[in-house]
């Protein structure tokens, strides 16, 4: 993500900021103009105050576009529940970014919205997962401690809050924008046969005792379990990648004309090709910039020819839904 400016002073400020580092002036995120704003120009979120939310409201309603999709909110009775839920809503605000920015939509075809519960597990284990448009999430994976536990016992090699929610998220797209639709054969050839059973594979996967895996074939081993886990997986990544080259676009590089092209918005890139030429560099560079700092890798994955193909058809179903939405307005607009 790029850096935004504070409409006062122009200092570059960050999507999270509330506040002008530089001069002090209140700011809002207008998701409708992606855009920072005066604090005074619209009503601020009423989760401004609890939780830290720098989005404005739109209409009558006290809540931003983000908080409003959190259906459930976690029990807020101690300190240490109000600042994961803050975490929380903040890595659900850079989803919502990338959404955004891909021009997807946060409502099934039947007109289901997209919806979030968050919960704590302080009375019976929550599992996180997606149903039906649904997104559960456990507060405990805010829990930078509790986290990385989960990310040794699991023997993963990479586990985020932000990457928690670009999965789900991913699960609601293979049901919105793949299934019932002409992508469901590319995507049965590629990702696998996904009328298998689900819950037995589940099963299947957390009863392996060998935890080797074809790297070749899979992003990571979880992808493994399950055609809809594989999709759910490659989803995730495409996101890390379109959002880290626009940051790297804020960067002062010295870039090739065609890199500055994709870089204008990446999120927006027809060329498949053109996203992965500058991805495969930065990723290695920036893993070595985190090794040189005594860090692990930022980005501990490689991409085989197979995990590039099924990245290369996440890019087609999003670009196929942009292509889409176009000829629907160039129709309606024909119309009147």
């Amino acid at each position: 993500m790029r850096d935004f400016q504070c409409p006062s002073c122009r200092q570059a400020v960050t999507f999270e900021h509330v506040a002008c580092a530089n001069c002090g002036a209140g700011l809002l995120f207008d998701p409708s103009r992606i855009g920072m704003l005066p604090s005074s120009d619209k009503m601020p979120c009423s989760n401004r105050n609890l939780i830290g939310c720098n989005w404005c409201t739109e209409g009558a309603d006290p809540f931003c576009g983000s908080c409003r999709l959190t259906r459930t909110i976690p029990n807020l009775g101690s300190p240490r529940n109000i600042m994961l839920w803050r975490r929380m809503e903040e890595a659900k605000r850079r989803l919502l970014y990338d959404l955004a920015r891909l021009r997807l939509p946060l409502a099934s075809r039947h007109g289901v919205p997209v919806a979030f519960d968050i919960l704590s597990d302080e009375t019976s284990p929550i599992l996180t997962g997606h149903l039906a448009g649904l997104i559960t999430l456990n507060l405990a994976e805010a829990d930078d401690v509790e986290r990385e536990a989960r990310r040794v016992a699991f023997r993963e090699p990479y586990r985020t809050l932000l990457g928690h929610f670009r999965h789900e998220i991913g699960h609601f797209y293979w049901d919105s924008l793949v299934h019932g639709t002409t992508l469901q054969a590319p995507f049965k050839l590629i990702f696998g046969d996904e009328t298998h059973d689900y819950q037995a594979a589940i099963s299947s996967y957390h009863g392996r005792i060998d935890r080797s895996y074809d790297r070749t074939g899979f992003i990571s081993e979880y992808a493994t379990s399950h055609p809809w886990e594989d999709w759910a997986e490659t989803f995730a990544h495409f996101l890390h990648i379109v959002s880290t080259l626009d940051s790297l676009a804020g960067l002062p590089l010295s870039l090739e004309e065609r890199a500055r092209q994709t870089l204008t918005d990446p999120y927006l890139e027809s060329d498949f090709e053109a996203l992965l030429a500058l991805w495969t560099p930065l990723a290695r560079g920036i893993n070595e910039i985190n090794r040189s700092l005594g860090m692990s890798d930022a980005y501990p994955f490689d991409i085989s020819p197979a995990v590039k193909g099924k990245l290369h058809l996440v890019h087609m179903v999003i670009t196929a839904f942009r292509e889409q939405q176009k000829l629907v307005v160039a129709n309606v607009a024909q119309a009147w």
